[in-house]
């Protein structure tokens, strides 16, 4: 049996290299179609730690612009996570999802339904080689790509396919956020490019579309094949993201992306015919399959790039392991939440005036970043227009002084000719010798001015570079914008939630105080008719003390409501919630409470402090409570 240990390590050994391999890919991976055709898809890092089962990345979706654009692209805030577990660049372990390194083209689609349609015994299709992203196809007719792609792989070829654990990856359409994420550049960019229009930069760091994109400037306005060596892919690894073919992704449309009125499915990115003034990450489209006679729209600027993804499910994990792993998420910074209700004294609400806190300081460090940045620039450009005015002048001047050379050579010619046909030759010569001086006075002169613009020509290069310098500049006070606009998105967004709970918490103080309040009133009111019957306090005595109990809580929770919310959501808390007392037809005297409690909570913060011998003396008698 020893002499089998080392052949048997060896195996071990080499089958986990082989699954590790695999599992922790940070490579391209090439998928083999039928008739030798490959279909390549690039790792997305999330920079999440690929040790915790569940863990998400909180994205920002839209546009950074400002309030002026279209409701299909304001700015919104999800979660984003993986389906892989991969070792990053940093070498460490990262969950990551894979997206396809170009849109599906003819010549794919084609090779995949081919051999579906092979094994079902249908028609085949004739080949096609075209490398032309496939366009023209239904919602449906995607699916059904998808689906015998799936087949195909899972029948021939199911050890190529990554896995997480034990799910196996499928092909599927990349949902909206996994799309614009990537199309955003990922984590292979900077926050400020990540930020802007578009993540494609110069020398300089500049925004530029040159080389990367087919649009209508770049295009001819023909559709242009899968991954061509003319154009450069995305900081990912992407090509035609955001030009191209538009691309459709397995997002449900809505105005936002949570808690929104959904419709169809998204389209992403423009196409080759869209203007390059138009061409952002943040563009969004409504796919719409029919017309109004019912009948089948194929878009032939529509085309789509797949993702790969696991189920859930079928990782591994145990349920409890599963039930963890999702209790340490949701109690992460990523995690799913809900505002809180919260007083005025609670940590999370100092948690939430520490962040507004935050993100003021950083709008006021941008705006000041903003105002410096264009001092800077327009001294810059100040400084460009007088040196280019200065070089103008210049020429201007070297213009004159060489027509007055030819002029005076011309005269010097005429002169000659006159020297040797003339008698007065001698005074000829003192002519001649005279033009001669000024003309090596005028020689001196252009030589003087050819060296002053030399200079200035050392000058305007150093203009030159200024003004690369300025358009670095804008650049940096552009990106100072959208990260202004940013902050200022997340302030307004946390000023909303804290109204939010502010409301919740009050609602529900007042909520409860009201029926404390009323049962008060309603055991003392069953005490009024026992007297009539008995004058035996034990008859009472239950409903004495449940009325004193509920005076005692109605006193607690008001002097809670004063001290730990804001008195100017109370009336709009307050008929919300008699409007609800009403709808659902409770007794008008718990709705009668509702005066004498908010009289109550004035007399508290006008320094009254309820007695509960007061409050049960005179409940019956209170004006607001009259029958």
């Amino acid at each position: 049996m020893n002499k089998y240990i080392p052949v048997l390590t060896a195996l071990l050994f080499f089958i986990v290299s082989f699954l590790s391999s695999k599992l922790y890919a940070n490579e391209t991976i090439e998928f083999k179609l039928p008739d030798d055709i490959s279909l390549k898809f690039q790792p997305i890092y999330l920079g999440l730690d690929g040790n915790k089962v569940f863990s998400s990345k909180r994205v920002k979706l839209g546009s950074r612009d400002g309030n002026d654009v279209s409701y299909k692209e304001r700015l919104s805030t999800t979660n984003l996570g993986g389906s892989f577990i991969g070792v990053s660049d940093n070498g460490k372990k990262e969950w990551l999802y894979y997206l396809g390194q170009t849109e599906v083209s003819e010549q794919q689609w084609n090779a995949v339904m081919r051999w579906w349609q092979h094994e079902n015994q249908l028609i085949v299709d004739p080949i096609i080689n075209s490398k032309l992203p496939q366009t023209g196809k239904t919602a449906a007719e995607i699916f059904a790509f998808i689906e015998a792609l799936n087949v195909l792989m899972l029948k021939t070829d199911r050890e190529s396919l990554p896995k997480n654990s034990n799910a196996i990856a499928y092909f599927r359409l990349p949902t909206e956020v996994e799309w614009a994420f990537a199309a955003r550049g990922g984590n292979k960019v900077s926050s400020s490019v990540f930020d802007r229009p578009y993540p494609y930069v110069d020398e300089n760091q500049s925004m530029t579309l040159a080389g990367y994109e087919w649009h209508r400037g770049s295009s001819g306005k023909k559709m242009k094949e899968i991954g061509s060596e003319h154009i450069k892919p995305n900081p990912l690894g992407l090509y035609d993201m955001l030009g191209n073919a538009e691309e459709l992704t397995f997002g449900v449309f809505g105005h936002d992306f949570l808690f929104a009125r959904f419709g169809g499915l998204v389209i992403r990115g423009g196409n080759y015919t869209t203007d390059p003034r138009d061409l952002k990450v943040s563009s969004r489209t409504e796919y719409d399959g029919y017309n109004a006679n019912g009948d089948l729209i194929r878009l032939s600027k529509v085309g789509f790039r797949l993702a790969l993804g696991t189920l859930v499910s079928e990782t591994g994990y145990s349920n409890e392991e599963l039930d963890s792993g999702y209790d340490d998420y949701l109690s992460s910074d990523s995690g799913v939440s809900q505002p809180t209700a919260s007083g005025n004294t609670s940590l999370s609400q100092q948690a939430i005036n520490d962040q507004i806190s935050h993100y003021n300081t950083e709008s006021e460090r941008l705006v000041e970043e903003n105002n410096s940045l264009r001092q800077q620039n327009s001294q810059v450009e100040s400084d460009f227009i007088v040196l280019k005015g200065n070089l103008e002048q210049k020429k201007v001047d070297i213009d004159a002084i060489s027509r007055e050379l030819d002029a005076e050579r011309a005269k010097n010619v005429d002169l000659a000719k006159l020297a040797d046909i003339s008698s007065l030759e001698n005074k000829f010569d003192i002519l001649i010798d005279s033009k001669d001086s000024e003309i090596s006075r005028l020689h001196s002169e252009i030589d003087k001015l050819k060296q002053n613009v030399s200079q200035q020509t050392i000058v305007l290069s150093n203009a030159e570079l200024s003004k690369k310098q300025m358009i670095s500049l804008q650049q940096r006070v552009n990106d100072a914008e959208r990260r202004d606009s940013t902050a200022n998105f997340e302030i307004e967004k946390n000023k909303k939630r804290i109204v939010v709970a502010e409301k919740r918490l009050l609602e529900a103080l007042t909520r409860v105080a009201g029926y404390n309040l009323y049962s008060a009133w309603r055991n003392l009111e069953t005490i009024e008719k026992k007297r009539k019957v008995s004058k035996d306090p034990k008859i009472w005595r239950i409903n004495k003390l449940e009325a004193e109990n509920m005076l005692k809580e109605y006193r607690r929770y008001i002097i809670q409501i004063v001290d730990n919310t804001d008195h100017t959501l109370f009336p709009e808390v307050k008929d919300e919630l008699v409007h609800w007392l009403k709808e659902n037809k409770v007794s008008n005297q718990q709705i009668k409470g509702m005066d004498l409690l908010e009289r109550h909570l004035h007399e508290v913060r006008e320094g009254k402090y309820l007695q509960v011998d007061e409050l049960y003396k005179n409940l019956r008698y209170e004006p607001e409570m009259g029958v």
